[in-house]
């Protein structure tokens, strides 16, 4: 069939055709099809039905006259040159189809989606890959008036809807629709139904027409985004506002999403984006008053008491919104969640909320709520956080039904221009990690704008999955309004200088249609100029509480009635029983591993005979009887189902069905059909992005355990951005509470310096403990020292404490991030284990342990040294003291480092009037808790009357570099080192 092909390769680029897919038609393939064509040509019935109707359909659609039908047990006639004309046919719809596709694939390469065509200046943009895209590649020029057969019936667009269609025509069809001011890249899709739809957006372009009235809507948006940035340049033009200019389209276009979200059926839109555009979404999408923001310029504090605590605020561009939105009977909710300048952390806490708002609302199939991210050109292609997010788009336990990226796409970042900022050609290539669709689109064209974004969400909302809008613009000022962006960028902002705003194109695009009067124009401008004025002169007057730009406090904490007051954390030893056998009881008829029953065997023996429960099976019990109340836990992370150390095995696999479902024993205490308000997911390796993810589900509903485990402590330091802008500090800048835990195993164990350390230090320097509070008697702020700090930071040396400190996260009417050490090595010590009683309703979580075993040591009155100490190395204190059978000496745990318990440590260390007293910790002086603790500490002794003047005195690791030594012999000498000093005087 295609010798003809075969004999032309020098006029038909042979190897670029192979790039598409294509290769059936060189080698083996060609003389197949040549010789089915043959035998077609000799029987149809010869060959299979497809292909005898396919090369019927094509010298039908030609006119090719060949023998009509023929009876049952004839054959058609073809002469030699009917034969040879076929295979001309054949090898013209080939060669279309290639041109076809070519346009399709790579048609956004030649597309005209830059205001300013910087993207072929060698010298700033990323010169396109293949401008070549002609037909010359595969007809000659007398092809042009010819017509040719184009129909696809598996294909959609053009070529299914025609059948023939001259070449010329063919080509400015496709010009048009692939290679103008929108451009998109969507055959890398695996999905066919999905690349059929995109291709039936793009191929019927005649609909991206807008209509009179949609003009007009697009005209009023833009006119009151372009009144609001031009007054507040110059109301302000010396205060920093990261404006919008040269990508304001997006506002309009944010607009037609939100109504067609609407129209869909959407309740819920969670925003996140960086500060760039920010005033101008909050004043245009979101409604937030003119009045409110124009304070915030001024600076003007009103209500202000930097006596309250968590009054810090945050600078106007950081700050989130909340607005309801009523389309008819129809409301929609639409949130921007506030955050630091740190580009594009928000990603993953928007991920974390949207799936947070469809579980609590049953929304599985993501059709109430849906996430809007919008990311600068830089940023999307140079932060690893994007990939970290982006990955979690089809992960069961991350998945929100897809995220709308919108990249505001100025070409620049700060200074940086594109050729500088990312190695691909687009700065949204990282969208075929998912195959997610990108649609390119020119800025200065707001009605298509406001297509492309409708398009978007119809394809989020329908198929429910990821994609991209690149919104090609400029920015008309430099990085922020009183930089001077020509000392790195002339030839850009020559350009910029002559390009005037885009309302003011689109207006005179307007006037020129007949659809509006330059009258009409200056109408609305001084409409919306009048209303800002006036909004001006009232925000000079107003009183500004900072309370105004905070977002909605979110639903009611739920309350327990259960067990006792809210405070209380204990559990009655019955209830526990009960609870413990239905958690840790397997089916017999469950496959499960052997050694995994026989674990959770013994589990059910300590609980049933009181024999100690361990850390494993308190926490198990911790989240069993939060379930049974009625609140839900989501426990994420690495290996969190079986846990790094083997402990934990919270899913079990059935060792005969792979395929089968998995035993989780903790629904046994969740009513059918609720199973859901357990969630325990393996996550992708990633500390950042989960951590992200997990802090904005946390923030979403109060009545929530969510809890994020590290693999190892050590690692938490990948998602140190997270831990500083959002754990440590969000409720003082933002007022935004949260109560995520954050498990890490940590302890010097031996294992070397990536396997020892969770850096308790860190999180304890960002800890807002104020010593002064205890120094000054401030007896008020220790009563509310809880709720007056900005996180909780625990090292529990018992299981019982443990479960306290779990169920203490909502056991509350308030809430506070909890960052826990978790020990390795007590997972399996026989000696840290607790008894029934410790979890009972008498008993509460312990900020300090007093010695337990006051009968082996002296009276407190003769006691000469108290060794006060955190952690897992009590258990090495204790050992040493009985292999030294020392009396004189008494230790004391403090289990919760932050806030710190100054009154809980002076109530147990006043009794020892004659001591001395010494801190010792495992790990190296500049780690661990000993900076933080060494004020504090004195400040309780000093402030204790009776007891000796001295000052604490250090015994630990001498300081080093690396958190711990990777040869276990010095290991072993540094830790006999240090407990031999604790009990040297």
């Amino acid at each position: 069939m295609l010798r003809f092909i075969g004999k032309n390769l020098h006029r038909y680029n042979f190897s670029e055709l192979q790039k598409f897919g294509n290769s059936f038609l060189g080698g083996q393939n060609a003389e197949f099809l040549d010789n089915l064509l043959d035998k077609w040509s000799q029987d149809p019935n010869s060959v299979p039905a497809t292909w005898d109707a396919y090369f019927r359909q094509v010298c039908e659609s030609n006119k090719f006259d060949f023998t009509p039908e023929p009876q049952k047990g004839q054959t058609i006639s073809f002469q030699a040159d009917q034969v040879s004309s076929v295979r001309k046919l054949l090898s013209d719809h080939f060669r279309v189809r290639l041109l076809i596709n070519k346009y399709r694939h790579r048609g956004h390469e030649k597309s005209m989606v830059d205001p300013l065509d910087l993207e072929h200046i060698q010298q700033i943009g990323k010169v396109k890959g293949y401008t070549k895209l002609d037909y010359r590649e595969y007809f000659a020029e007398e092809d042009l008036d010819r017509e040719f057969y184009i129909h696809d019936e598996v294909s959609s667009g053009i070529s299914k809807e025609k059948q023939l269609m001259k070449l010329r025509d063919l080509i400015n069809y496709l010009e048009k629709a692939y290679c103008g001011k929108i451009s998109y890249e969507y055959m890398h899709i695996q999905s066919t139904e999905e690349r059929d739809w995109i291709r039936e957006q793009i191929e019927k372009f005649e609909e991206f027409l807008p209509s009179k009235e949609q003009k007009l809507k697009t005209f009023e948006r833009l006119g009151q985004e372009h009144a609001f940035s031009t007054f507040l340049q110059k109301k302000f033009n010396t205060s920093k506002r990261f404006g919008i200019e040269g990508c304001d389209s997006m506002i309009s276009g944010l607009q037609a999403l939100v109504d067609s979200a609407a129209q869909a059926g959407v309740e819920y839109i969670v925003f996140g984006m960086a500060h760039r555009g920010r005033l101008n979404t909050l004043y245009n999408v979101f409604q937030k008053s003119a009045e409110e923001i124009m304070v915030e310029f001024q600076d003007l504090k009103g209500i202000y008491n930097e006596d309250i605590w968590g009054n810090s605020g945050d600078v106007k561009y950081h700050l989130g919104s909340v607005h309801n939105v009523k389309f008819g009977e129809k409301k929609l909710r639409l949130e921007m969640l506030p955050n630091p300048s740190h580009l594009e952390t928000v990603d993953p806490c928007v991920y974390g909320k949207v799936r947070a708002i469809q579980d609590y609302h049953k929304d599985k199939n993501g059709d109430k709520a849906f996430g809007v991210l919008i990311h600068g050109d830089a940023a999307v292609a140079g932060q690893g956080i994007v990939y970290e997010s982006l990955q979690m788009a089809d992960l069961e336990g991350y998945k929100s039904g897809g995220i709308i990226h919108v990249v505001s796409n100025n070409q620049i970042g700060f200074t940086t221009v594109p050729k500088d900022s990312r190695s691909g050609l687009y700065c949204t290539d990282i969208a075929y990690a998912i195959q997610a669709p990108v649609i390119h689109v020119n800025a200065d064209e707001p009605e298509l704008v406001d297509k492309v974004f409708q398009v978007a969400t119809l394809y989020r909302t329908k198929f429910k999955r990821d994609i991209f809008i690149d919104l090609v613009g400029y920015r008309r000022y430099g990085h922020n309004e009183q930089d001077q962006p020509k000392f790195t960028q002339p030839i850009m902002y020559d350009k910029i200088e002559k390009t005037p705003p885009v309302f003011i194109k689109f207006a005179e695009k307007l006037i020129a249609q007949g659809i509006v009067t330059k009258t009409e124009v200056d109408q609305l401008m001084k409409k919306h100029e009048d209303n800002l004025e006036v909004a001006y002169q009232k925000s000079r007057k107003m009183d500004y509480n900072l309370k105004d730009w905070q977002p909605v406090s979110w639903e009611m904490i739920k309350v327990p009635t259960l067990w006792g007051r809210i405070k209380d954390t204990g559990v009655p030893v019955t209830i526990l029983k009960q609870i413990g056998e239905k958690i840790n009881t397997i089916p017999s008829d469950f496959n499960a591993h052997p050694q995994i029953r026989k674990f959770y065997e013994e589990r059910l023996n300590w609980i049933q005979k009181d024999q100690g429960v361990d850390f494993a099976t308190a926490e198990a019990l911790a989240f069993g009887t939060l379930l049974h109340e009625g609140f839900n836990v989501r426990l994420s992370g690495e290996d969190v189902q079986r846990a790094t150390f083997s402990h934990r095995h919270a899913v079990i696999h059935d060792q005969k069905n792979p395929n089968g479902p998995s035993y989780v024993p903790l629904h046994k205490v969740i009513p059918k059909g609720q199973e859901d308000r357990l969630s325990i997911y393996n996550s992708h390796l990633s500390e950042y992005g989960v951590l992200g993810f997990e802090y904005g589900y946390s923030i979403t509903n109060p009545n929530t355990l969510v809890l994020w485990e590290g693999q190892f402590g050590d690692f938490a330091n990948g998602a140190q951005i997270i831990i500083d802008n959002y754990i440590a500090s969000a409720e003082s800048k933002w007022d935004v509470d949260s109560g995520l835990v954050m498990l890490l195993p940590n302890g010097m164990d031996g294992q070397g310096p990536e396997h020892s350390s969770g850096r308790v230090e860190r999180f304890l320097q960002l800890s807002d403990d104020d010593p002064a509070v205890f120094e000054r008697n401030l007896g008020v702020r220790l009563k509310r020292q809880m709720r007056n700090s900005n996180m909780q930071i625990v090292q529990c040396t018992t299981p019982a404490n443990y479960f306290h400190s779990l169920r203490r996260q909502l056991r509350r009417d308030f809430r506070k991030p909890l960052i826990a050490m978790t020990s390795k090595r007590l997972l399996r010590l026989q000696a840290a284990k607790s008894k029934l009683n410790e979890f009972s309703e008498q008993a509460r979580f312990s900020q300090i342990y007093d010695d337990p075993f006051p009968e082996q040591i002296n009276q407190p009155n003769e006691i000469q040294r108290v060794i006060l100490c955190s952690g897992q190395v009590y258990y090495d204190i204790l050992k040493k003291r009985e292999d030294l059978k020392v009396k004189n000496t008494a230790i004391v745990r403090i289990e919760q480092l932050a806030p710190f318990p100054y009154e809980f440590l002076q109530a147990v260390i006043q009794k020892y009037k004659k001591a001395h007293f010494v801190w010792v910790q495992e790990e190296h002086q500049n780690y661990g808790p000993w900076s933080f603790v060494r004020p504090r500490i004195q400040s309780v002794i000093s402030k204790t009357s009776g007891l000796l003047e001295q000052q604490v005195q250090y015994v630990g690791r001498k300081p080093s570099g690396s958190p711990a030594t990777g040869f276990h012999q010095l290991h072993e000498k540094e830790v006999q080192g240090f407990l031999t000093k604790a009990f040297e005087f």
